[in-house]
């Protein structure tokens, strides 16, 4: 059994699962840089609910690598635990004037992300692609970071998508950054095509919503 946990250990895994993205992202959000495979694998808990086989082995990683921030590894721990994906859009939205909101927001995404009891809901459009799901969680961990860092809390879906508000800001962030964040991933290895992750299974098509 130890040597099965040392094998799994010294796996890199170079595919981004929404754990490893927001480490990834986080950290690109607070330095500007994407870590290494090797420290973002090194920080992951291969059995996130047995603590005892997540612990560290003796080599010393921190004095040989950029060492991920421990407000990257903060965000990344509750981002995950804040996190839907695929949920379903009647259980999330509370007004058809925010569901408009949304709708006319994310008309050009493959997805719409909104705040629900202190979740990060994203719901999934039938053409969502794993890349627009990785989108999604990048601008979850920028919907974090405003929260964390400037203050800008949640407030009504409509209110949060009107100029200036909180959604809206987000979402012009993301769409001038993601393709950066992505390339800078890309060059210290990770593979960006798609975010790996099992949605729950709703799904809304345009023209359902519309009606």
């Amino acid at each position: 059994m130890y040597c099965n946990l040392k094998s799994y250990q010294s796996l890199q895994l170079r595919t981004l699962n929404p754990y490893r993205a927001s480490l990834v992202f986080s950290e690109y959000l607070l330095s500007g840089q994407a870590p290494s495979i090797r420290e973002v694998n090194y920080e992951e808990p291969l059995f996130p609910t047995v603590p005892f086989f997540n612990l560290k082995s003796g080599d010393k990683l921190e004095d040989q690598l950029f060492v991920l921030s421990s407000e990257a590894k903060d965000a990344a721990a509750e981002i995950e635990s804040r996190l839907q994906l695929g949920s379903k859009l009647s259980d999330v939205v509370n007004s058809r004037e925010d569901a408009l909101a949304l709708f006319n927001l994310y008309r050009n995404e493959g997805y719409i992300l909104t705040e629900h009891k202190g979740r990060f809901c994203v719901v999934l459009k039938e053409s969502s692609s794993p890349q627009d799901m990785l989108k999604s969680l990048f601008q979850v961990n920028y919907l974090y970071w405003l929260e964390r860092n400037a203050g800008i809390e949640a407030s009504n879906a409509s209110t949060d998508c009107r100029p200036e508000g909180r959604l809206q800001i987000s979402l012009d962030y993301v769409q001038r950054e993601f393709n950066h964040a992505n390339i800078d991933s890309e060059s210290v290895g990770w593979l960006t095509d798609g975010l790996i992750a099992r949605p729950l299974p709703n799904r809304i098509r345009l023209g359902y919503v519309g009606s």
